[in-house]
């Protein structure tokens, strides 16, 4: 073999490997995107974004991350309570 066929081979392998890790780091930045974070699924930014849009994402949002028959429930529990009138102070 000579130097330039070994030079060939090593820019070769090296272009490889830069293509692997470039592969790695994208597809672990996409996974990160997609799945929610380890210690729970809604962060200070998704709340702000709720406040400022008024909706997430379908892609932020874990398909089990809700239970609608509970939050039905609990909204139907809310909403049947009675509340007493305010005071009126100024009278």
């Amino acid at each position: 073999m000579q130097v330039p066929d070994l030079l060939g081979i090593a820019i070769g392998v090296f272009s490889l490997g830069l293509l692997v890790a470039a592969a790695t780091i994208y597809v672990w930045l996409r996974f990160r995107r997609k799945a929610p974070p380890p210690d729970g699924w809604l962060t200070d930014d998704m709340v702000q974004q709720i406040i400022d849009l008024g909706v997430l994402s379908e892609r932020q949002v874990p398909e089990d991350a809700l239970n609608l028959e509970e939050v039905a429930q609990e909204e139907e529990r809310f909403w049947s309570e009675t509340w007493d009138e305010p005071e009126r102070y100024w009278e």
